[in-house]
């Protein structure tokens, strides 16, 4: 069940990630107007949302519950984090940009948890082959 739940929300994420694309082109007319910081920070956040509906779709097609009580939970709360993640991310694409500041910190946040998220997600899956 939750390896579907990845699955179609990654699928949804990059979906979003085409119609940011649009969004981009048309309100920003395709970033070609502006400055180079905030046009590197749009793309760079464009991505970002790729890159994590990416990683929810191969979550998803990989995923196998565990037997465990103790490794399901954690289980269960690195996927939440992974999907709080990307939520964050798409968030953040709509309220950090455009910014004279490079600082990004829901992205950052964001970054850190799908970072740490997936990685656990990794190790309990070793941890399940043994």
């Amino acid at each position: 069940m939750l390896g579907r739940i990845h699955f179609y929300f990654g699928l949804l994420v990059v979906i979003l990630f085409l119609l940011t694309g649009q969004y981009m082109h048309h309100t920003y007319h395709h970033l070609h107007d502006m400055e180079l910081m905030n046009r590197a920070l749009f793309r760079a956040g464009h991505i970002y949302i790729l890159l994590f509906g990416l990683i929810n779709i191969g979550i998803g097609t990989y995923f196998k519950s565990l037997n465990s009580n103790t490794l399901s939970i954690i289980q269960l709360t690195s996927s939440t984090v992974i999907i709080v993640a990307t939520l964050l991310v798409i968030y953040g694409f709509f309220t950090e940009l455009p910014s004279e500041d490079i600082e990004r910190p829901l992205t950052r946040l964001s970054l850190y948890l799908i970072l740490a998220a997936v990685l656990i997600q990794g190790f309990i899956s070793r941890l399940q082959k043994r």
